[in-house]
């Protein structure tokens, strides 16, 4: 297997410094949601970025469930400990391709009452898009190619790699 770096260390940082204005610019966060696993150091990157030091940070993890081929049925663990009663939350995901996980998620954090909810994603794979749904801010788009690093795993390895990566056959 080789990989090949698709976006540097500096990119990313950059990007993420980026983000944080923006979401900054659009209004205080209360409540960080961060989707486990691959997420998890954008989310510990945006998170400083941001500098709401009052923020809470929370985690869940999305699973769909199906066939392989057709999602029949959504389920999220660690809601039931999510404090988000009228507050603002960012949910923040590794990436945005069929859509489902972040609409979804989405949809049963609204249940819960926050004053607003808005979504991130590190990198947008429209070609993979199944449902619509817009997210609020995305970091990078990238074609469908199979990505490591930065959080994103294979095999549940390479997730500390500081950069992204295709992984080549």
């Amino acid at each position: 297997m080789a990989i090949k770096t698709l976006i540097s260390e500096e990119c990313l940082q950059k990007r993420t410094a980026e983000l944080a204005k923006e979401i900054s610019a659009d209004g205080h966060v209360d409540v960080l949601v961060g989707a486990l696993t691959g997420a998890f150091i954008f989310v510990a990157d945006l998170a400083r970025a941001l500098n709401f030091p009052e923020m809470q940070i929370q985690f869940v993890k999305a699973r769909s469930y199906g066939n392989g081929t057709e999602r029949s049925s959504f389920s999220v663990e660690g809601l039931n400990s999510l404090d988000v009663k009228n507050k603002n939350v960012l949910i923040v995901d590794d990436i945005f391709d069929t859509g489902h996980t972040l609409k979804n998620l989405s949809a049963e954090i609204q249940k819960l009452g926050p004053a607003s909810v808005r979504t991130c994603a590190l990198l947008d794979k429209p070609s993979r898009r199944e449902v619509d749904f817009q997210v609020n801010y995305l970091g990078f788009q990238v074609e469908n190619v199979f990505v490591i690093g930065y959080g994103l795993d294979h095999a549940e390895k390479f997730r500390a790699l500081p950069k992204i990566c295709i992984v080549e056959d």
